[in-house]
């Protein structure tokens, strides 16, 4: 069942769609170094008038406002859920795939706020300069934090907030349209998503985002050495581009943000931890193969990879 339909985009918003998506995966920064080295005194007032704004309610409204009325309306979120989940309780919310910086539900939670999951208030957890980026704390309000254990743990205490993390992190985002028929999941070898929600008594909400991979084209070359440097060194070393290798506007966004049935967690103990994920992963990839038809990847097939497991394809 689906809970937001996509629709056709609105011709005449294409412009705004275009400066939303360049500041959305940080296409300004060549700009701002050559503004920071050639105007140094008024971009710097510039950026203490930005950082100002930002903290005043009025202004983050306005932009919330701009936003969800530029975006694509093209991004859908399915609930494939047997039932809603219960706002009286607690999860962890894993994303899948990375994608390049999550522009399925950074689309969605633009257009319908942070409540859209059958009413759970979500926390986003993210790498920790991504909380700072222009439009990410309007969007996201005083629920974006870093995705440290520490963090989601206290979040975990706290009983009220969702945490929405996605465990793949920055090695994932390397292999963003590795292959149009396989979509890497950098979780083979990572487990700490999975003992953080059983050391709390969580299950998590696993859902998955058809149409990641084919959002941009990404750089080949050592991309699996760059993943896992990626991973050690807490950085990205992803290199996109959009349609003729210009831009940050995307091939496509027909994404269909999938949310599944909770994987439970809270019933393994933490000694189980290994066990507990790798039976996630095997729910995960049983999810995945139950929706990727109905949302047009019926011939794709989903790999976990990681640090100790790369890909099959001796070329990454």
């Amino acid at each position: 069942m689906n809970l937001i339909d996509g629709r056709t985009d609105p011709l005449l918003l294409a412009p705004l769609r275009m400066l939303i998506h360049h500041i959305r995966v940080v296409g300004y920064i060549p700009f701002l170094l050559w503004s920071l080295a050639t105007h140094t005194t008024r971009t710097m007032q510039t950026l203490a008038t930005y950082v100002a704004l930002r903290q005043l309610p009025i202004f983050c409204k306005l932009m919330r406002g701009i936003v969800a009325c530029g975006v694509s309306r093209k991004p859908r979120l399915v609930r494939a859920q047997t039932k809603p989940y219960d706002t009286n309780k607690q999860y962890l919310l894993c994303a899948h795939p990375h994608g390049i910086l999550n522009g399925g539900w950074w689309n969605l939670i633009a257009r319908y706020g942070l409540s859209l999951v059958d009413g759970l208030e979500l926390a986003m957890c993210v790498a920790p300069a991504v909380q700072y980026y222009p439009l990410y704390s309007e969007i996201f309000g005083d629920r974006v934090t870093d995705a440290s254990r520490s963090t989601i743990k206290r979040l975990l205490r706290g009983g009220k907030l969702t945490p929405c993390l996605i465990p793949g992190g920055f090695s994932e985002a390397t292999f963003t349209g590795a292959d149009p028929k396989v979509e890497y999941n950098w979780i083979a070898d990572r487990s700490g998503f999975v003992r953080l929600a059983i050391e709390a008594g969580v299950d998590i909400i696993p859902s998955y985002s058809f149409g990641l991979n084919d959002m941009y084209w990404t750089l080949d070359w050592q991309r699996y050495w760059r993943a896992v440097k990626a991973q050690a060194w807490g950085l990205p070393t992803v290199v996109w581009s959009g349609p003729y290798g210009l831009g940050n506007v995307p091939f496509t966004e027909e994404i269909s943000v999938v949310t599944f049935d909770p994987f439970p967690t809270s019933q393994y103990t933490v000694e189980q931890t290994a066990q507990a994920h790798a039976d996630y992963l095997v729910y995960l990839e049983k999810c995945f193969e139950s929706q990727k038809a109905a949302c047009g990847y019926a011939h794709n097939k989903i790999e976990f990879i990681g640090k100790s497991v790369p890909p099959r394809r001796s070329k990454l």
